[in-house]
């Protein structure tokens, strides 16, 4: 194989890499993105409930069970199952999130101990330092260092 195809076969790969890592990087800010809404929603169905429970309290007070109270109130049962449904959204959403983050952790780290074996020459390595560069400031992705 002549250095020239080398060579295109080369560049063909690092961008595929390129691209692979960009794409990951995209699916983690994007799953963080969804986690931080997940997290607002279960905090805002969470303050809505307690004020409303304190309302509740405050105004009708306990009477002679706290739970025969919670269990009469069809508003409160209703909170209860948001609330458990939007924490189980949450913990999905973080485990997700935690996925995306690794995927793009693991793939960055391989790129960065396999560069010295994909750009061997020093015009392949002028190249690495320049898509490095612009992977930094477009993409926020840092592959200087692990």
């Amino acid at each position: 194989m002549s250095d020239r195809s080398m060579q295109t076969n080369v560049q063909a790969y690092h961008e595929v890499v390129v691209k692979a890592l960009i794409e990951a990087k995209q699916k983690e800010v994007k799953a963080e993105k969804k986690l931080i809404q997940a997290g607002i929603c279960f905090i805002f169905v969470l303050i809505i409930g307690c004020g409303y429970l304190f309302y509740q309290l405050t105004v009708h007070g306990v009477g002679s069970s706290f739970l025969s109270f919670l269990l009469s109130d069809i508003y409160i049962l209703s909170w209860l199952a948001a609330l458990f449904i939007t924490y189980k959204l949450f913990e999905a959403k973080s485990k997700k999130f935690e996925k995306a983050e690794n995927d793009f952790d693991e793939l960055k780290e391989d790129i960065i101990d396999r560069s010295s074996d994909i750009w061997h020459t020093a015009q392949l390595e002028e190249i690495r330092m320049h898509q490095y560069h612009d992977l930094k400031t477009k993409h926020d992705i840092n592959l200087y260092h692990k």
